[in-house]
């Protein structure tokens, strides 16, 4: 099994359904979609779209979070070149996605 596939089958379930929780600054947990696993310069990004408002998120954006495997935790990314290349690599996924429908 690949990384990839493990953190796939580790973050989500099959159906693509489950709510992943993170804890904020002040400790409260923020209830998110799961969107997707992106793979972006040797680490594992999760894509995913708050079902709150969140003060200074739009409804339809979503947060990008480092896989930190080592320490068992998302953590929110904060770098827009990495954003910015996780997005592109999530665009590529839907891109050939549709290529095999």
């Amino acid at each position: 099994m690949s990384d990839y596939e493990k953190y796939v089958d580790r973050l989500f379930d099959e159906n693509n359904d489950d709510r992943i929780y993170v804890k904020d600054n002040d400790g409260k947990e923020i209830e998110f979609e799961q969107v997707a696993v992106v793979d972006f310069e040797e680490n594992y990004y999760a894509v995913l779209k708050p079902t709150g408002k969140i003060e200074g998120v739009a409804d339809n954006e979503v947060l990008t979070f480092l896989i930190d495997e080592e320490n068992d935790q998302l953590v929110y990314e904060e770098d827009l070149r990495v954003i910015d290349g996780v997005y592109e690599g999530y665009c590529e996924m839907l891109e050939e996605l549709e290529e095999d429908e």
